[in-house]
């Protein structure tokens, strides 16, 4: 995610997925992955990409006991 270039060559960056991330707290973690790639998608508009984009979210649920 970070290393997505928009047609400028600039990366997304880290400062960006964080800002992505914290934008709106909640939700599943599809609606989280969904709201970074529509980041990603509203930064990188028509650029080619280099390589691919792998996103991972996970769901703390607290400990067992």
């Amino acid at each position: 995610v970070t290393e997505a270039t928009d047609a400028r060559e600039e990366l997304f960056g880290r400062e960006r997925m964080l800002a992505a991330l914290n934008a709106r707290t909640g939700g599943t973690p599809q609606d989280v992955l969904h709201r970074v790639r529509e980041a990603v998608r509203d930064f990188v508009k028509d650029a080619d990409q280099f390589d691919d984009m792998t996103m991972l979210c996970m769901e703390y649920k607290g400990a067992k006991t």
